[in-house]
């Protein structure tokens, strides 16, 4: 998808992105990510054990906790990983996702990245007390201009990320940077239906608001088949491209907008932003059921021709 074939249905990147207002605020697209993110953030960390992902729901998941940690467990099972050798965890967040990573793979090192400093000073700490600062690394970095160097990791594992970076596919062609050849590429991710998006202006205007709220770029705006492109166009071969949004939306949705859920987020991010944390959960329910967005699980592998 091109960002013009967007635009000529009433579209444009500031629609989404909020950029027009970024010349006024000299704020970059990763600075707003981080500033929404670090609202409340010291008080965050210490709830739901760090986790931050939507998690994975089904009738007998417990809490937003429970749900985070099957999803991690999803991914870890479906992966299959191997002979990791070093791994790079992309928008690892608070450090919990890492921490799980290394003690049931048992890499030789971790590299953890994430664009907000406030996240990435928790994590480090959390690397202390868990006696893996040795192993594991956390630094603040752009998952789409890093500075390491080439062909150093046998795997990087994302868990949500992509979908804020700018922009998805900037960060697909440094993955094939970093990776070694036959290295593998394991995410989770929201994908858009944009042709759903464009059917009235109603929708238009709920996927606006949906994107400015949670910062994801227009050039974001894909479906599965379009993902699968972009990946195979920088040098990936996919294995596989899973929808898994039944057992991610619905639940998340549903446990975002109870009062109790509400009155925590206010509590911890804040009046405005609590109240915007609250509407994007039930705008993600409504927009899952109207087939608009999906949530998915990527396993792609660096061709060995692609250097």
């Amino acid at each position: 998808m091109q960002t013009s074939d967007l635009s000529e249905n009433g579209f444009s990147p500031q629609d989404i992105t909020g950029d027009s207002a970024s010349g006024s605020t000299g704020l970059s697209h990763e600075d707003r990510v981080e500033r929404f993110y670090s609202h409340g953030s010291e008080k965050r960390s210490g709830e739901a054990s760090g986790f931050l992902s939507f998690g994975l729901w089904d009738d007998d998941t417990i809490d937003y906790c429970d749900s985070s940690k099957r999803l991690l467990a999803y991914v870890l099972e479906v992966s299959q990983i191997q002979n990791a050798e070093n791994i790079l965890n992309v928008a690892c967040g608070y450090g919990t996702e890492t921490i799980e990573i290394f003690n049931s793979v048992q890499p030789r090192s971790i590299h953890a990245i994430d664009i907000t400093d406030a996240h990435i000073r928790v994590a480090q700490r959390c690397a202390c007390d868990n006696n893996l600062d040795d192993k594991i690394k956390f630094q603040k970095m752009d998952a789409c201009r890093t500075t390491f160097s080439g062909e150093l990791f046998s795997h990087i594992v994302g868990i949500e990320g992509p979908a804020h970076f700018n922009t998805r596919e900037k960060f697909f062609s440094e993955c094939r940077r970093l990776l070694k050849p036959g290295g593998m590429l394991l995410l989770t991710d929201i994908i858009i239906n944009h042709q759903n998006f464009m059917a009235s202006r109603l929708k238009r205007a709920i996927g606006v608001a949906c994107s400015k709220s949670w910062h994801m770029p227009l050039k974001n705006w894909i479906n599965a088949e379009e993902y699968r492109k972009q990946l195979e166009e920088n040098g990936f071969t996919v294995e596989c491209i899973h929808s898994i949004g039944n057992m991610v939306y619905p639940g998340f949705s549903r446990y975002n907008t109870r009062l109790r859920s509400i009155w925590n987020a206010i509590a911890t991010r804040g009046i405005a932003l609590g109240i915007g944390i609250t509407f994007i959960s039930w705008l993600l329910g409504l927009v899952y059921r109207k087939k608009m967005v999906d949530y998915i699980f990527v396993k792609a592998m660096k061709s060995t021709a692609v250097s």
